[in-house]
């Protein structure tokens, strides 16, 4: 009885000191400390003057570099990655570098043109897979696509009525985000790279996990105010529900997109390239989304580059690879909400 019981203790002792590990308090650390910081400046304009630039950028990488520790250490093993088949030239050994080439080309594109491109490919990929997947497409998926897609589509009228976002941007997200759902699930059921709780009908841990996100991002919330995100030409955020709902639009959309399923298919098509050291299939899939991502923002090349691809699109990566897209979800949410707040309180002066 006494050894069951030591035992036990044992066992308790050892999954609490894994879990309050020192990657979990040097995230707590630097969240503590971001946030401490980072609650004043909106205070003293710093979201107009840009004031204190060099420290808030070595603040919020230190910060993401904690978060990015936190999670490598404590998600999901690589070692459950599935292996992959090829859907083309199945006995062709070249057939395996074809598709790593063209995504290496597809990244310089992307990088010194910021062209229409990949968009297109894209667009071919997805079209690809839900043909050649068509047999394992289910209801529930499509139901599930059609949901989240009408909760982007509602939460993101007042950026289209206000013309902060173009009509064909708009209406591109809004109808691609069910489609790209549909393959990015199917993409995680073939290489378990991922996850998605809504997927799997787990739909209670889904809220936790989106929840759980929103406290953790929220210090990146406030570097994405400081920053001056909705410092200008907002005026129409002037009701509470506005900045509690539109960020419900770039955080469906643009996780699924980015996410789900560009690195669902970065991975899927580089797995085979290197099938005896996926960890690298995994990294590049996961910077070529960040790098994408980024460049498709307003700025500077080391703007969408650094900040806006790596600073906030590696631990939203991140957050998918090694927990679910519904914490992704979450962060991407809570980047935006923040901002979406002042600008709001700034109405009300």
């Amino acid at each position: 009885m006494e050894t069951g019981l030591n035992q036990t203790i044992k066992k308790t002792t050892s999954r609490f000191q894994s879990r309050l590990g020192p990657h979990l308090i040097g995230l707590i650390v630097m969240w503590i400390l971001s946030t401490s910081v980072l609650m004043w400046m909106p205070l003293h304009d710093v979201r107009y003057n840009g004031a204190y630039y060099t420290e808030r950028l070595w603040l919020q990488a230190a910060y993401v570099a904690a978060m990015c520790w936190y999670l490598i250490r404590s998600g999901s093993s690589l070692a459950r990655l599935l292996d992959v088949r090829p859907i083309l030239l199945r006995n062709s050994v070249v057939g395996r570098w074809i598709p790593a080439v063209l995504i290496a080309l597809l990244f310089v594109e992307v990088i010194t043109n910021d062209s229409g491109i990949l968009l297109l490919v894209v667009i071919a990929a997805l079209i690809w897979l839900l043909v050649a997947w068509r047999a394992e497409i289910r209801m529930r998926l499509l139901v599930q696509g059609l949901i989240l897609s009408l909760v982007a589509l509602l939460a993101g009228l007042p950026f289209r009525l206000n013309n902060y976002i173009s009509e064909f941007l708009f209406t591109f997200m809004v109808v691609i985000t069910p489609l790209m759902y549909i393959a990015g699930s199917l993409l995680i059921s073939r290489t378990d790279l991922g996850c998605s709780k809504l997927h799997s009908g787990r739909y209670l841990d889904a809220l936790k996990s989106f929840l759980k996100d929103c406290l953790i991002f929220f210090p990146l919330g406030l570097f994405n105010a400081a920053s001056g995100s909705f410092a200008s030409g907002v005026g129409w955020v002037n009701k509470l529900w506005i900045p509690v709902t539109m960020p419900f639009y770039s955080g469906i959309t643009e996780e699924i997109v980015f996410r789900l399923f560009l690195i669902g298919l970065i991975y899927f098509l580089l797995r085979l390239a290197f099938r005896k050291i996926p960890v690298l299939a995994v990294i590049l899939a996961i910077l070529f989304s960040d790098i994408t991502f980024g460049m498709g923002h307003n700025g500077s090349f080391f703007d969408k580059f650094f900040i806006s691809g790596l600073l906030f699109g590696l631990p939203l990566a991140l957050n998918f690879n090694k927990r679910d897209v519904e914490h992704a979800i979450g962060g991407h949410y809570m980047i935006n909400m923040i901002p979406t707040i002042l600008a709001f309180m700034e109405t009300l002066k």
